[in-house]
This record gives structure tokens, C-alpha cells and sequence, in this order.
């Protein structure tokens, strides 16, 4: 449950915030095209509308400069009122004729509006406009309009994807400027074009983004299995370490228990043995052939007890694979097992030095290989045990194998499953090699026998 829920979070953290950076990612490159889109709107129509502006206004040009020398006077505060003259009025009616061209206005140098289609603009005061303060210094200027921006020339909204163009007019090529020519031109077609490009680019995105998210959605699942499993797999080996932790106190019990019991049956006997000797040769030894027959039978006793010495202390630690290493110390118990159990014979392959294996994994190797010769002759027929250490790479294994001749189907079995009494010994095995860092298998025969093999990265 815990893992479901752990699984659960993951899915839903990694869900939430993908979408909220999707989503993010979307607005950043609808604003980021927007921005093109603009760029790109202005500039095009910039180009266009200027070569209109001119194109129009050089037929006009006299006219308009004799109307705005006639309303030179004119102020923002004045309520007078100049009409266009017929040809004037006819030439700007043709201009608006036009559909791309929506508005005209005529604005004379002092800022006044003394012409324009919205007769409500006329008079109105145009001094603090920047695109007219720019014309009247003799620079054109332009400014587009677009959906949901703002006029900054004008300093107000106007109506929707406008390109404003503001001309000089002059007598001559260097005269004084004597009025401005504003025009309106409508840039609809290109705002729909890129609206609908834009559309396109937002479908084309949302459609990759949501694959993205798709796929980030499954790479959390999948992480949230992996996660899952490797916590049941921790859960599992600590389990299991603590498992092997209760069977090594146990173990460890157990060989102390058998220590004591080996020196106090057999050491503690053997010296309370000569002791006694020595006792009755103090009280009764008078002639010298006694002393003689005396002494010669505690001899035996004394070496009895050294060799009860020398198998307790193998058994804590042999002394050999200090002294000669761990690859002769393998061969004497070999040897000595076969002569304790002459119908099993032990076939040794092991292509390795002695610098191959480290220190601290020899003792644990004699250990297994000790533990698991005297379970398998104790609790299985076998006459024949291969016993295999070789390294392959970093790692090095150890094999034991007691199959019986012509067996070669196996299947790998829980080890719980194999004969209880020698999953006993498998156990130590097990133990052993998990304790020391490292793996431990086992394979249990369609006939009979089995297949222990355990590993270390060394």
C-alpha cells in the first residue's frame, strides 16, 4: 500500500508540474510569435503604406498646400471651420475609395486637425503627437495599430490593425514644412493571415507539447515501478539481512557452545586425566618401574590433548591460511575430508594464485567451502562433490556442485524448497556470502543434487 501510495505522489508531482511547464512553454511561444507576428506586420505594412502615402499625395500636393495656407490660422481653440475645396474633396474621396485606405487627415503646422473623414477629429489639437512633431521636423513617420495594442502617437485606442503614416508637406525639396499628411490604411488581411498562422503554430504546439506530456506522464510511471521495486528489493534484502543477522547470533551461539563443550569434555578431561596421574604418581610411585610404566601412560594423554588444542583452534581460525594461504589450506581439507569419507571424492578447479583472492574473502571461502562439504556428505548419497573458484573479471566466484552423473536438467528453486535438513548448510552459505558483500544462488536437480554458487565484485 505504501508503495502504491509512494507511486501515487511520484505520478501525480511529475503530472502537475509538467503540465504547469507545458503550459508555460505554450503562452512564452504564442507571446514569443506574437511578437514576430507584430514585428513582421509592421514592417510590411510600414513599407506599403508609405509608398501609398506618396503615391497619393503627389497628385494633391499643390492643393493641399493652398488649403493649409488658408487655415494657417487656424488654432485647436478656433470654431471656424475651412471646407475643402471641390477638387481636394474630390481627389480624397477617390483616395478612400480605395478599401485599404480608411482615414485621411490634414493637420496644418501648428497641430490643428483641419481636415479629416471623422468630421469629429476636426479642430481637435494634435501639437503633443509624436508621428505630427516628427513630420513637422521634416522625418516620416509610422505607427502600427494592432490587436489589443496601443496607438502611442495618438495616445488612445483606435480601430483594430491600423498602419499610420505621417508625411511632410512641403513646397520644395528643402522648404518649410507647411502641414502634415496623416493616413490610414487597414492591415486586416496580414493581422488575419497571422492569426491564423499563429492558430496553426499553437495546434502544431499544442499537439507536440501534449505527446511531451504523455511521454513524461509514462517516464514517471515507469519510474514510479522502478522506485516501487527497488524498495521491495531493499525491503526484501533487509528482510533477509536481518533474517541472516538472527541466524548468526544463533550460529555464532552455537559454535561457542560447541568450543565449550570440546574443552570441557575433551581438554578439561584429558588435563583432569593426567592430573590424576600425576596425583597417584606423587602418593604411590615408590619404585622406579612404576614411575616408568606411570609416565608412559600420561604421554598419550598429553598428546590427546594437544591435538583437542589444535582442532579447537583450526576450527576458530586454521592457522594455515596465515601461514601458506588460502589455495593450500583448500587442498588439506580436501584431502583430510577425503580420507573421513572415502566413497566421495572432490574434483578441485581452481585456475587462480593466490594474490588473485583477497584477504578478507579467505576466511569466509574456507568457511562456506567447510560448512557446505560437511552438509552435503551428512545429508546426501553423493560420491562425487566439484568444488570450483575462479574469477571472471571483478568478480569472483566460488561453486559447489554434488549432481549426480548424467543429470543435466535443472531448475532454480526457492531455497526453502531443497531438502530442509541440507538447506540447513545452504543457509550458512547464504549467510556467508550475503554478510561479506556478496550474491548466493541455488539450483536444485530434476534427479538429484545441487548447484550452490555465490559471487563477490572484488
Amino acid at each position: 500500500m505504501e508503495g502504491v501510495i509512494h507511486m501515487f505522489r511520484l505520478v501525480r508531482y511529475f503530472s502537475v508540474a509538467s503540465l504547469v511547464a507545458i503550459l508555460a512553454t505554450m503562452l512564452v511561444l504564442v507571446w514569443f510569435y506574437r511578437q514576430l507576428a507584430i514585428e513582421g506586420i509592421s514592417q510590411l505594412a510600414e513599407r506599403g503604406n508609405l509608398v501609398l502615402a506618396r503615391t497619393a499625395l503627389a497628385p494633391m500636393k499643390p492643393m493641399l498646400l493652398d488649403h493649409l495656407r488658408a487655415t494657417d490660422h487656424l488654432r485647436p481653440d478656433s470654431l471656424v471651420r475651412q471646407p475643402l475645396p471641390p477638387a481636394l474633396a474630390y481627389a480624397i474621396r477617390n483616395l478612400l475609395v480605395d478599401k485599404a485606405v480608411v482615414r485621411v487627415k490634414l493637420l496644418n503646422r501648428h497641430g490643428t486637425v483641419v481636415y479629416s473623414n471623422q468630421h469629429l477629429q476636426v479642430g481637435s489639437d494634435q501639437r503633443n503627437n509624436p508621428g505630427f512633431n516628427a513630420a513637422v521636423r521634416g522625418r516620416d513617420a509610422n505607427d502600427l495599430v494592432y490587436r489589443d495594442s496601443f496607438n502611442k502617437f495618438d495616445g488612445g485606442t483606435e480601430d483594430d490593425n491600423l498602419m499610420h503614416t505621417y508625411l511632410p508637406i512641403r513646397d520644395g525639396p528643402n522648404g518649410p514644412v507647411q502641414g502634415v499628411f496623416e493616413i490610414y490604411t487597414d492591415v486586416n488581411h496580414l493581422a488575419h493571415q497571422t492569426e491564423r498562422t499563429e492558430f496553426m503554430i499553437i495546434l502544431a504546439a499544442l499537439i507536440i507539447l501534449s505527446a511531451t506530456y504523455g511521454v513524461v506522464v509514462l517516464i514517471a510511471w515507469r519510474a514510479g515501478n522502478i522506485i516501487d521495486r527497488q524498495q521491495a528489493t531493499i525491503r526484501e534484502r533487509t528482510s533477509t539481512l536481518e533474517v541472516l543477522s538472527a541466524h548468526m547470533l544463533l550460529s555464532d551461539e552455537s559454535h561457542k557452545k560447541k568450543i565449550a563443550f570440546d574443552l570441557h569434555e575433551g581438554l578439561a578431561q584429558t588435563l583432569s586425566a593426567i592430573k590424576l596421574h600425576i596425583e597417584n604418581l606423587n602418593t604411590h610411585g615408590k619404585n622406579d618401574r612404576t614411575d616408568g610404566q606411570s609416565i608412559d601412560a600420561i604421554i598419550p594423554i598429553l598428546r590427546d590433548a594437544i591435538q583437542d588444542v589444535r582442532t579447537i583452534a583450526s576450527e576458530l581460525r586454521p592457522s594455515s591460511i596465515d601461514d601458506f594461504g588460502l589455495l593450500p589450506t583448500l587442498q588439506l581439507l580436501c584431502r583430510k575430508f577425503e580420507q573421513q569419507h572415502p566413497s566421495v571424492k572432490i574434483e578441485q578447479q581452481i585456475p587462480l594464485q593466490e594474490k588473485d583472492i583477497p584477504v578478507q574473502l579467505k576466511i569466509i571461502l574456507y568457511r562456506i567451502v567447510e560448512s557446505v562439504l560437511d552438509d552435503m556428505t551428512r545429508y546426501t548419497d553423493t560420491g562425487l562433490i566439484a568444488l570450483s573458484v575462479w574469477r571472471d573479471g571483478n568478480v569472483l566466484n566460488l561453486m559447489i556442485d554434488d549432481t549426480a552423473a548424467g543429470v543435466l536438467d535443472s531448475t532454480s528453486i526457492p531455497l526453502a524448497n531443497i531438502n530442509p535438513q541440507l538447506s540447513k548448510g545452504f543457509a550458512r552459505m547464504e549467510e556467508l556470502a550475503t554478510l561479506s558483500g556478496g550474491t548466493f544462488s541455488a539450483s536444485h536437480h530434476a534427479g538429484r543434487g545441487a548447484t550452490l554458487h555465490a559471487s563477490w565484485n572484488i
